[in-house]
């Protein structure tokens, strides 16, 4: 990028390589000009049930697995939360699926008690549809999230769960061995939707 002043005149000279894209953002006391990668389009799962409510669908990226299963130990205990399903997505990045139903402010506050992704956690405030998504498939440079094993200790087996999001499980990671649930919502349908990554 070359930047060049004459007199009161500047002038910014930049190619974009491939993906690129720029933004001029223009405030009252000042202006920007950003440039940044194009976002993709990926397909995901949302986290939203059928009823209104959700399940707590967590992203970490860049941690060790440690991390994800201290923040685990502490959101189970402060909002008695059932075992989640780990996830790993490449080195040191995972994704935590708890099929425990909530209202939809009450999973915004159980991530804030996380070290997860931080785009993340606000995902609900960019996305028209005002909740948490993750993918199934392949994404440049990051495999199909791979099961890693069950965290959290086994209890509160009682709290309702989204048989949907069950069922879209035994149906994309047909392997996995699942804990015994008392109560399912009995609940079929579950929202695919496209979100951007970098």
């Amino acid at each position: 990028m070359e930047i060049t002043k004459k007199g009161n005149e500047i002038t910014i000279k930049k190619i974009l390589k491939r993906g690129e894209n720029y933004k001029v953002q223009k405030g009252s006391k000042s202006e920007s000009v950003f440039f940044f990668k194009k976002p993709r389009l990926m397909k995901g799962y949302s986290n939203s049930c059928e009823d209104g409510k959700g399940i707590p669908l967590i992203d970490y990226d860049g941690v060790s697995e440690r991390v994800v299963l201290e923040d685990y130990s502490v959101i189970q205990k402060r909002f008695k939360l059932l075992q989640a399903y780990l996830f790993k997505t490449k080195e040191n990045n995972f994704h935590v699926v708890c099929l425990q139903k909530f209202e939809h402010p009450e999973i915004f506050e159980i991530l804030k008690h996380t070290r997860c992704d931080q785009n993340y956690a606000t995902m609900p405030t960019r996305n028209i549809y005002r909740n948490y998504v993750l993918r199934l498939s392949n994404k440049k440079g990051s495999k199909k999230p791979k099961f890693v094993k069950m965290i959290g200790k086994e209890q509160y087996r009682g709290n309702e769960i989204s048989s949907a999001h069950l069922n879209l499980l035994k149906s994309a990671f047909p392997k996995i061995k699942h804990p015994k649930y008392y109560e399912e919502d009995g609940l079929k349908k579950i929202s695919l939707q496209e979100y951007e990554t970098s």
